[in-house]
C-alpha cells in the first residue's frame, strides 16, 4: 500500500508538471498572438495616417499647382520636411518634383523612333553625358550602361548597340532572370542591370528617377536646383555645369514665366540649342512623389506615393511603394 501511494504521488506530480508546462506554453502563445495583433493594429493605424497625408498632398497640389501657370519652388508644395502631430505619433512628409530629375523611362526607344546622332536618341545622348560628367567612377563605360538600360526597356530581344544586354545575357547568369522589356516601375530596377555594382547605383541614384508608365517626361526649369544643374549640361552640351548653376541662381524667385525668357538669358546667349532639345523643357510639373513617414507608438511606416495632374487638371495617385523611397 505504501508503494502504491508513492507511485500515485509521482503520477500526480508528473501530471501537475505536464499541466504547468502546457499552461506556460499556452500563455506564451497567447502573449505572442496579442503582441502580433497589437503590431497589426499599430501598422494599420500608421497606414491610414499615411493615406491621410497622401490626401492632404492631393489637396495641396490642387490649391497651389493646378491653377497656376508655372510650377516653382516658391509655392507651398515645395516646403520640405513638414511634420504634423497626431494622436500617439506624428506624420512627416515632403513633395518632390519628379520632373526635376532624369526619368530613366525616357531611354526607351519605340519602334520607328529615329536616332538624332551616333545612333542614339536625344535622351540617350543626354544620359550618357550625365554619366560622363558626374559618375566618373562607373565600373563600365557610360555608353554600356545607356545601352543596357535601353535594352531593358525596349520590347524586343535584340541588342541596340555594342555593350548592351538582352534576355540571353541575363538568362546565362548563375541566378538567371529576364529583362523587363517594358517601362520601369522603380529606380531600384537599375540595380539588376548586368554588371551594375552597388557603388555604381549609389553614384547614379541622386540624378535619376522613374515616372511610371511615362517615357516622354520633360524637365522643369523652375524646379531644378543648383545640385541638379548638371542635368542642364547633359541636355545642352555647350552649357557647362558652372554656367548652368549661374542660370539657376539668376532665376526669379517665382521662376521663369516663359521659356523664351530662359533661352534669352545671359548664360544661353549664342548657344546653339536644337529644337528637339528645347522641346524637352517645361515650366510646369505634372508628376510629383510624396514621401511620408509615420510614427505611431512603437511603429514606423514609410509610404511613397506618385501623384499625377492629368489633362483634366485632376490630381490622382498613380503608384504607391511601401517601406522606402520611390
Amino acid at each position: 500500500m505504501r508503494q502504491q501511494r508513492g507511485v500515485a504521488l509521482v503520477v500526480v506530480m508528473l501530471i501537475l508538471a505536464l499541466v504547468v508546462v502546457v499552461a506556460v506554453e499556452m500563455s506564451g502563445r497567447l502573449q505572442l498572438q496579442l503582441q502580433r495583433q497589437f503590431n497589426r493594429q499599430h501598422q494599420q493605424q500608421a497606414y491610414w495616417y499615411a493615406i491621410a497625408a497622401e490626401q492632404a498632398a492631393l489637396q495641396l497640389l490642387k490649391r497651389t499647382v493646378v491653377k497656376e501657370e508655372t510650377t516653382n519652388l516658391s509655392q507651398d508644395w515645395a516646403r520640405l520636411g513638414a511634420t504634423f502631430p497626431v494622436d500617439d505619433g506624428s506624420i512627416t512628409g515632403k513633395l518632390i518634383d519628379l520632373q526635376s530629375c532624369f526619368n530613366l523611362n525616357n531611354l526607351q526607344r519605340t519602334t520607328g523612333e529615329s536616332p538624332v546622332g551616333a545612333g542614339k536618341t536625344t535622351a540617350q545622348q543626354a544620359f550618357q553625358r550625365l554619366l560622363e560628367l558626374k559618375v566618373t567612377e562607373l565600373s563600365m563605360p557610360a555608353e554600356y550602361l545607356v545601352a543596357r538600360v535601353s535594352d531593358w526597356l525596349d520590347a524586343d530581344s535584340l541588342l541596340q548597340t555594342a555593350g548592351g544586354a538582352e534576355q540571353d545575357d541575363y538568362a546565362g547568369l548563375l541566378l538567371p532572370y529576364y529583362t523587363a522589356n517594358g517601362l520601369m516601375g522603380s529606380v531600384s530596377e537599375l540595380r539588376v542591370m548586368l554588371d551594375m555594382t552597388p557603388s555604381d547605383y549609389e553614384q547614379v541614384r541622386p540624378f535619376v528617377c522613374v515616372i511610371p508608365k511615362t517615357r516622354d517626361s520633360k524637365l522643369n526649369l523652375n524646379t531644378i536646383t543648383a545640385e541638379q544643374a548638371v542635368l542642364l549640361s547633359a541636355y545642352i552640351p555647350e552649357l557647362d555645369e558652372s554656367a548652368a548653376q549661374e542660370l539657376i541662381a539668376s532665376r526669379p524667385e517665382e521662376g521663369f514665366s516663359t521659356l523664351d525668357e530662359v533661352w534669352q538669358s545671359q548664360q544661353l546667349q549664342g548657344k546653339n540649342i536644337p529644337d528637339e532639345v528645347k522641346a524637352l523643357f517645361v515650366l510646369k510639373t505634372n508628376y510629383f512623389v510624396l514621401e511620408s513617414t509615420v510614427t505611431y507608438q512603437d511603429s514606423l511606416f514609410n509610404l511613397a506615393s506618385v501623384l499625377h495632374i492629368d489633362e483634366q487638371q485632376k490630381v490622382k495617385v498613380i503608384a504607391r511603394r511601401f517601406g522606402g523611397q520611390w
